[in-house]
């Protein structure tokens, strides 16, 4: 290939040289090269040189028009707010500063946005930014943890691989949690990996306590990288029995110590002194973390929301299967890559199994196998980011896939092998592209990704005669691979992300696709789905209601579901209750709770959208507060909006 196959930073069971023929490589390389060029072409300066160019991509990617995504998912960007008003809030995460309820994930992606806020104030960029530099941060570590361990190539193909992948540009531009999670996961890995190098007991440890901190982030979601860690951590490892255990169960105690110590906290701390947990039926993080953000996540398990989706949206049955994540709702966020990966995955564990990569290969390969299988069969409550997971492991195994040509160039087998995956993955490249919405554009650069994919793949199944064909065969395999996700990165900064569910790229032909659903409800069709997914517009007379609403009211207003409640809060800066949490369904506030708070005045209005009524009829408690508002007061309408002035407002 043309790309130099250098030798890893630290290769075991190489010598470094000596200080004379260091001094020697030195005087050679002053007496040959022009003292212009010397510095540029030194082999460490074009690799910084490359790095650069790689990451100040990725920082681009990630903060072009950064503004332009406002409050991006406004139920997490509520909680921010709260957490400026309260320290309570800001420990628990909860969704508004009068604590009644908490977003439905641990609070330590919201603490690192709470720190950057309160640095470059409440605006978009405070709130997005800790996003951007995460993903800039696992694109550098990608290529610092194969860098470690094999050549320049390998590292700069897998850290340009994930910096370009769309879910990631994505996510580096929103809200969400995930970036973070990706980047405890890789970080983890790293660390088994160096436990198993170096059969230090403290690295086995950290790899624990950074799985522990990313399960704070996402909980269950974070256990997908899990079989890596213990194909990282056990392979080739040589400690005595004795401490073996100590490894394992340091691991294992680390972990403990950070995910259970929270969890028990949450748990235990008294219910009144802390929000209701949200996502929870039974107030419990515990439960939470099992049930909502774990089996149910798995198992084939239809919550409310799906089952009032139309026909058309969801079909008979599951999607689940081998190819659900090339069908129109997931190929454009990371699939491009996916089959070259996957058959990369099999070429790096065979081809390094006997030799110091073994442990990095095998373990990447399992963190893309048990992704890839999990998504591919998990149930219908899946979302289209969740193929965040793929990311990491897919630029790592492509990354040690052309490491495995490079170490033997004339391995013929092999190169046959990845050179299938490029054609594959080049055809994946073209079915997406044509499945798009875009006229002529995209069929046209499919039919590119296609022709130069294809050359490409010819030229590396065979060792070439001449070294100028290296050259060539990168460059088609770079266009044929990679102008899919640099279309649709494009695409995904040339318009703005909100709600609950943003997607990359263009919409797809499909009529049935989760982007053309996401196009009806942005036009309010049905009325619920937009609620859910991007919450209710806040109406200018309703805001000044609020804003003169008594300063005694704990809640300006309670409504329903929490994206609109969040939508409220951020136009208002007056905390708002959302009753039933996220979809309206948690079991808070009971009757009697509400009942009380409006009572003592803690309630000043109730803002009411009757389009949820079919969400809400399933959950008892919610529909029973909502009957009691409508039966006990009178109604105005504000703004096209139904307003219930309630005991608290005079």
């Amino acid at each position: 290939m043309a790309l130099e196959g250098s030798p890893p930073l630290s290769p075991r069971g190489s010598k470094r040289p000596t200080r004379e023929r260091r001094s020697t490589m030195r005087s050679s390389i002053v007496s040959t090269a022009p003292i212009a060029s010397r510095h540029f072409l030194h082999p460490r300066h074009r690799e910084l040189a490359v790095l650069s160019g790689i990451l100040a991509a990725s920082a681009l990617l990630n903060t072009w028009n950064l503004g332009s995504n406002g409050w991006a998912n406004a139920f997490y960007t509520a909680a921010v707010q709260s957490g400026l008003h309260d320290g309570e809030a800001f420990l628990f995460g909860s969704s508004d500063w009068g604590n009644s309820i908490s977003v439905d994930k641990p609070p330590l992606s919201l603490w690192l946005m709470g720190i950057s806020v309160r640095v470059f104030g409440f605006n978009s960029w405070g709130v997005l930014l800790p996003q951007a530099l995460l993903g800039l941060a696992t694109t550098a570590l990608i290529y610092a943890v194969v860098r470690r361990r094999a050549s320049f190539s390998a590292a700069a193909v897998a850290a340009f691989a994930f910096a370009t992948t769309p879910i990631v540009v994505l996510l580096s531009r929103y809200n969400n949690p995930d970036p973070l999670m990706i980047f405890l996961m890789l970080a983890g890995l790293e660390a088994a990996l160096r436990g198993a190098e170096s059969q230090r007991i403290r690295w086995f440890v950290a790899a624990g306590a950074l799985l522990g901190l990313a399960f704070l982030t996402k909980q269950l979601q974070s256990f997908l990288v899990v079989p890596a860690l213990i194909v990282a951590g056990t392979w080739g490892l040589r400690l005595e029995g004795r401490k073996t255990l100590f490894a394992a169960f340091g691991a294992a105690g680390a972990f403990a110590a950070i995910a259970g110590s929270w969890l028990a906290f949450v748990d235990l701390t008294p219910s009144g002194g802390r929000p209701y947990v949200g996502g929870s039926t039974s107030n419990s993080l515990t439960e939470l973390s099992l049930g909502y953000n774990g089996l149910n996540r798995v198992i084939d398990h239809r919550n409310i929301s799906i089952d009032f989706l139309p026909e058309q949206f969801i079909g008979g049955q599951n999607d689940a299967g081998l190819l659900r994540l090339f069908n129109a709702n997931f190929n454009q966020e990371a699939s491009w890559l996916l089959l070259l990966a996957l058959v990369s995955g099999a070429v790096i564990t065979w081809t390094f199994r006997r030799t110091p990569l073994a442990p990095f290969a095998a373990a990447s390969a399992t963190w893309l196998g048990t992704s890839y299988f999990v998504l591919s069969f998990m149930g219908h409550d899946i979302h289209t980011y969740y193929t965040i997971s793929l990311a990491t492991p897919i630029a790592l195994a492509v990354g040690l896939g052309l490491e495995a040509i490079l170490r033997r160039p004339e391995a013929t087998a092999r190169r046959i092998v990845i050179a299938v995956g490029i054609g594959l993955s080049t055809l994946t490249s073209w079915l997406t592209l044509h499945s798009l919405d875009g006229g002529a554009l995209n069929s046209t650069l499919g039919a590119i990704a296609l022709a130069a994919g294809l050359s490409g793949a010819v030229l590396v199944a065979v060792p070439p005669p001449r070294a100028w064909i290296n050259g060539v065969a990168v460059a088609a395999v770079a266009t044929g691979l990679f102008i899919g996700p640099a279309a649709t990165d494009l695409a995904t900064l040339g318009h703005d992300q909100a709600g609950s569910n943003p997607l990359s790229g263009s919409v797809t032909k499909s009529p049935t696709s989760i982007s053309r659903f996401l196009e009806d409800i942005r036009n309010n069709d049905p009325a619920w789905a937009r609620e859910t997914a991007f919450g209710g517009a806040p109406t200018a007379n309703v805001l000044d209601l609020l804003a003169h609403s008594p300063p005694t009211c704990r809640w300006a207003a309670a409504t329903f579901p929490a994206q609109t409640a969040a939508n409220w809060q951020l136009a208002s800066d007056r905390a708002i209750m959302p009753v039933g949490g996220f979809s309206g369904v948690d079991p808070y506030p009971t009757l009697e709770q509400f009942k009380a708070l409006v009572g003592s005045g803690s309630v000043c209005y109730f803002i009411d959208y009757p389009e949820m009524d079919p969400i809400i009829a399933s959950q008892p408690t919610t529909a029973s507060v909502v009957s009691w508002v409508r039966s006990t007061y009178l109604p105005q309408v504000v703004g096209g909006l139904s307003i219930y002035q309630l005991n608290g407002a005079t």
